[in-house]
């Protein structure tokens, strides 16, 4: 009997889109990968739903779209997806997506699959990691075009032996940190850093932790992922239409509410569009610029540099940051003001060496 050939199925699942990738073992080019909209397809809390409504119809695009793929019946799949909430058992209920359970030995062993159905059939192994796990490992496969110094010298500072520490702004806002052994093979771990509390930082932001703490019922406490990621945008933006009705653009603010979990996106679309607009003041409290001093995501980088001292490298990731480079980049810039605006142990950051990540595969590649 022929040896059958394998193939690695990935997938980086996070609260708004899950981007899918199919390799070869001896490749990192993938040979196929397709962005789903979760909302529009995972829509309730089914067992089986991702396998049923992701993985399959994906495994079935691949086979249909690439005609070099070894046939379906002489193939074994291996499968890792990394998915954004804490993994315990290979399964991770998604609390940002209607609780939807992703359990990995279910997946392995078809659980849930339709009898007969042939594409989840070929998957032998399939294994549940964080989503900013993947992000950490990914980091380790950066070249420096890949990055852009937020640090002046940062490449040159980068000790080997130092732990690295990834914090990134997406749909929501994910941490993790990673440390080498003694042949520096590095392993990372998860947090959910982004769940700790927010500080407002000036009378406007202190305005907002009153709005969020009624929004969320809250007693006491907010966490920072409600202000610094895409739906914390849309929190901020939510806010200043409130405070400042006079100054809503009703066109704009029509598409708001109607945009579902792509309500980040119209804010950051105008916010780039528009000059003096909410959308451009909401990105200032979240990113930072020079008219609001306290953007909270400069601020939670700072604190995790403080937190780990990652003297490896601390990595700001993230699908926003890219898009949004020019409101972080710059020695001089707000954004790296308020990040090392630590107090007495300011100096501590000296020998960090701080960058912004301009690539969004890091999850795949960490999945690889």
């Amino acid at each position: 009997m022929a040896k059958p050939t394998v193939y690695l199925l990935t997938g980086d699942i996070g609260g708004t889109n899950s981007r899918m990738g199919l390799y070869s073992v001896d490749d990192n080019a993938p040979l196929v990968v397709k962005y789903y909209r979760n909302l529009e397809i995972l829509t309730k809390p089914v067992d089986g739903i991702f396998e049923r409504n992701i993985i399959a119809p994906f495994l079935q695009h691949c086979w249909e779209s690439n005609n070099s793929l070894a046939p379906l019946d002489q193939v074994e799949i291996v499968a890792c997806l990394a998915i954004a909430g804490p993994v315990r058992n290979n399964k991770v209920c998604m609390s940002n997506l209607h609780n939807i359970v992703i359990d990995g030995t279910a997946i392995a062993k078809q659980m849930y699959a339709p009898k007969g159905e042939p594409y989840l059939a070929r998957i032998r192994v399939c294994k549940i990691i964080n989503d900013f796990v993947a992000q950490g490992y990914g980091c380790l496969t950066l070249k420096q075009s890949e990055l852009k110094e937020l640090t002046p010298g940062s490449h040159n500072k980068i000790d080997p032996s130092g732990p690295k520490v990834c914090v990134g702004a997406g749909t929501g806002l994910g941490e993790c940190f990673l440390t080498p052994d003694a042949e520096g093979v590095h392993t990372c771990f998860p947090s959910e850093g982004g769940h700790v509390e927010w500080a407002p930082r000036n009378e406007l932001e202190v305005k907002l932790w009153r709005y969020l703490k009624e929004k969320f019922k809250y007693k006491n406490r907010v966490s920072v992922e409600r202000v610094v990621s895409g739906r914390g945008l849309a929190n901020c933006y939510e806010f200043l239409a409130k405070e400042f009705p006079d100054r809503v653009d009703k066109k704009m603010h029509a598409e708001f509410e109607t945009a579902g979990d792509l309500q980040g996106k119209v804010v950051s679309d105008q916010a780039h569009a528009v000059k003096g607009s909410l959308g451009e003041q909401a990105l200032e409290i979240m990113c930072g610029k020079s008219r609001i001093d306290a953007s909270n995501l400069k601020s939670e980088v700072g604190s995790a540099g403080v937190k780990f001292i990652p003297t490896g490298g601390l990595y700001v990731t993230g699908g926003l940051t890219p898009k949004n480079i020019q409101f972080i980049e710059g020695a001089n810039s707000p954004f790296m003001k308020a990040c090392l605006d630590k107090g007495r142990v300011t100096p501590v950051l000296d020998n960090v060496p701080i960058f912004a990540v301009m690539v969004e595969d890091l999850g795949v590649r960490g999945a690889l």
